[in-house]
C-alpha cells in the first residue's frame, strides 16, 4: 500500500512538472537548414486559463525573409512590413525589407482544441549554423493573453522560462560541407558576390550554385528540391525535377516552363503501360490542390528542355522560368547533377526523348 501511494505521488508530480514543457507555443519543425524555404507551423495548445484564443500575434525573427501568411477560414490576416537589420541574398537579388509581423485575429478557438497557425518564409543564407530564431507568439483571449515571447540569456537553462518563444535551431545545408575552405569567391545563381557574406559563404564552382539554386517562392507556391541532369554530347532534350508545395487557401496549376538554354518547354509524364514506357505531355499542365504538393521526379512526371541549344553541365544551373493558372509567375535555378544521377530515370533523357522526335504521345 505504501509504494503503491509513493508511487503515485512521484506519478502525478511528474506530470505536473512536464505540463508546462509541452504547453507553450511550438514549431512542428524545430530545426531546418539555412538557405532553403521553410514552413514555419506555430502550434497553439490552448487558450488562456480556459479563456478562447480570438487573436495570435507572430514576430517574425531577423533572418526569415520573404514571410508570408497561410489564410485561415473564418481568421483576418493582418501583415507589419518593415526593414531587415541588414540586406540578405534573395532568388531575384538583395531584399531588405519584408513581412516583420503577422497577425490573424476575428476567429475563436476554444482553449479545449488545437490549432496551427502557419507563415512561408526563407531562411537566410547569411545566418550561422547552430545559431537559433526565436518566434514571438501572443495569443489574446476573450479574457486575458498568453505572451510566448521570452528568449534565454547566455547561461539561463531556456526549460527555467515560463513563457518562451517557440525556437528554431539553423542547421547548416546539407552540400556546404562540401564547398567550404576553397578561398576565392564567386557569384551564386542569384548574381551575389560570396564574399559579401563573410567566409563562412565563400565557396567555389558547381556545388555553390547546388547550394544557393533549387529553391523558389512564387506566391503561395513554394517550389523546393529542384534539379536537373547533365546531357551527353549532342542531345536534343533535357528534363527537370522538382517538388511545388501550395500552401495558399486555393488551388493552382502549373501551365507553363520556359527557359533560354532550350527552344521550348513543355510539361510531361511518364507511365508504364503493358511493360512499355510511355510519354505524354501534360497540356493542360499539372494541378496543385490548396495546402498540398506535387512532385516531379524521374520516371513520372517532369519538366522537358526541347531543342537544346546548350549542353547541360555538371555543376552549373539551369533558370527556368515558371506560370501557374493563377498568374503567378517566376524563376527558379535547378543545379545540373551528374549525367547518371538519381538511377531509376537515368536512361529517360538519354535514349527516349533522344529517339522519340515526335513523343507528343503515346
Amino acid at each position: 500500500m505504501t509504494f503503491n501511494r509513493t508511487l503515485s505521488i512521484c506519478t502525478a508530480l511528474w506530470a505536473l512538472s512536464a505540463l508546462p514543457a509541452s504547453a507553450h507555443v511550438t514549431l512542428e519543425r524545430a530545426e531546418a537548414p539555412r538557405g532553403q524555404s521553410y514552413k514555419a507551423v506555430l502550434k497553439i495548445p490552448h487558450g488562456c486559463s480556459g479563456s478562447p484564443t480570438q487573436a495570435v500575434r507572430v514576430a517574425m525573427p531577423e533572418g526569415f525573409i520573404g514571410a508570408k501568411p497561410m489564410p485561415k477560414a473564418g481568421w483576418t490576416i493582418k501583415t507589419v512590413r518593415g526593414p531587415y537589420a541588414q540586406s540578405y541574398a534573395y532568388y531575384h537579388g538583395p531584399i531588405a525589407e519584408g513581412v516583420k509581423e503577422i497577425e490573424w485575429s476575428g476567429g475563436d478557438l476554444p482553449d479545449d482544441y488545437y490549432d496551427e497557425f502557419v507563415a512561408a518564409g526563407f531562411l537566410a543564407r547569411e545566418l550561422d549554423p547552430g545559431s537559433k530564431l526565436y518566434f514571438k507568439v501572443v495569443q489574446a483571449c476573450a479574457k486575458g493573453e498568453e505572451r510566448w515571447v521570452e528568449v534565454p540569456e547566455p547561461g539561463v537553462d531556456p526549460h527555467d522560462l515560463k513563457a518562451p518563444a517557440a525556437v528554431l535551431r539553423i542547421a547548416a545545408n546539407s552540400e556546404e560541407g562540401h564547398e567550404a575552405g576553397h578561398g576565392h569567391g564567386h557569384s551564386d545563381a542569384h548574381g551575389v558576390d560570396s564574399h559579401e557574406h563573410g567566409s563562412s559563404h565563400e565557396h567555389a564552382g558547381a556545388k555553390a550554385a547546388d547550394a544557393a539554386g533549387g529553391v523558389a517562392t512564387i506566391g503561395a507556391l513554394a517550389v523546393e528540391s529542384a534539379w536537373t541532369r547533365a546531357t551527353a554530347e549532342g542531345a536534343k532534350v533535357g528534363a527537370g525535377y522538382l517538388t511545388i508545395r501550395n500552401t495558399g487557401s486555393q488551388p493552382d496549376t502549373l501551365v507553363s516552363v520556359e527557359t533560354s538554354v532550350a527552344g521550348r518547354g513543355e510539361i510531361h509524364d511518364m507511365t508504364m503501360t503493358d511493360g512499355v514506357m510511355r510519354m505524354r505531355r501534360l497540356a493542360d499542365g499539372i494541378a496543385i490542390p490548396a495546402g498540398g504538393s506535387i512532385e516531379l521526379k524521374p520516371g513520372g512526371m517532369h519538366l522537358m528542355f526541347m531543342d537544346l541549344k546548350e549542353r547541360l553541365v555538371e555543376g552549373g544551373t539551369v533558370t527556368v522560368k515558371l506560370t501557374f493558372k493563377s498568374g503567378a509567375t517566376g524563376e527558379v535555378a535547378l543545379p545540373v547533377r551528374s549525367l547518371g544521377s538519381s538511377g531509376e530515370g537515368g536512361h529517360h533523357d538519354n535514349h527516349d526523348h533522344d529517339h522519340d522526335t515526335g513523343h507528343d504521345h503515346h
